[in-house]
């Protein structure tokens, strides 16, 4: 089918295409190999964040710095190679048959797709690669001039608002390539995305927690459960629609 490239789907990553948190899975990879110290500790840490996250008063710059520590003074090339092991052993095996078949549906379309996710550049854009995505928008680690991690985010920090400041600024540059898509789609898990699926055409709540399910009933969005055998808890009217 030719390309329609007026229609854009967007999703999350964690616990949305990947049954898991691929921060966490990844800290707990770098545990496992003698990147961290402390691991014990470290990964009670970890577990906190991620109730912060759920809560929504995650401290998201201190959590990155954080999960960054690990690879202070590593190359670039180090760490991107261990990343590619990590994503073919840990999390090839988690990613969710349901999502992929959606992905693979907007593909079949001719629809461009787009991951954006609040864990950093350097674990999402190779995962996206796995699961066939076009491209990826996740906050950038900072490296030195020699090519190794300072422990520093930079750029655009996509959590919460800044998931759609970062899409905004991507489809500003597609616009100026006369390329920008006019139909949006938007699919994730949690409420901390809740500024970019009221900002899409068709929002889609996945295996949702629970403040973004009561949205989601309240809206008339389609709710999918990619984690049950089935699929799908509310069909999806757009599911079988030609664009």
């Amino acid at each position: 089918m030719p390309s329609d490239s007026r229609h854009l789907a967007i999703f999350d990553l964690d616990d949305t295409l990947l049954d898991g948190d691929c921060t966490g899975l990844w800290i707990a990879w770098l545990v496992r190999r003698r990147w961290v110290e402390d691991g014990e500790a470290f990964m009670e840490q970890v577990a906190r964040h991620d109730q912060q996250y759920h809560a929504g008063t995650l401290d998201m710059q201190a959590h990155l710095r954080f999960v960054l520590a690990p690879l202070i003074g590593r190359r670039r090339e180090t760490v991107r190679d261990e990343v590619v092991e990590f994503v073919e052993t840990w999390i090839r095996p988690r990613l969710m048959p349901g999502a992929l078949e959606r992905l693979a549906w907007h593909r079949a379309q001719g629809h461009d797709t787009l991951i954006i996710s609040a864990s950093m550049y350097h674990l999402v854009e190779p995962i996206a690669r796995e699961v066939g995505a076009d491209d990826a928008l996740a906050t950038p680690p900072a490296f030195d001039a020699e090519g190794r991690f300072t422990g520093e985010p930079t750029g655009i920090v996509t959590y919460q608002s800044g998931k759609l400041t970062a899409l905004e600024a991507w489809l500003a540059e597609r616009e100026a390539a006369h390329a920008r898509p006019g139909t949006l789609w938007g699919y994730s898990d949690s409420h901390n995305d809740l500024p970019l699926l009221e900002h899409v055409d068709h929002a889609h709540a996945t295996q949702p927690d629970a403040r973004l399910a009561r949205v989601a009933e309240q809206r008339g969005w389609p709710r999918f459960d990619w984690r049950t055998a089935s699929g799908s808890t509310t069909q999806d009217a757009n599911a079988t629609s030609s664009w």
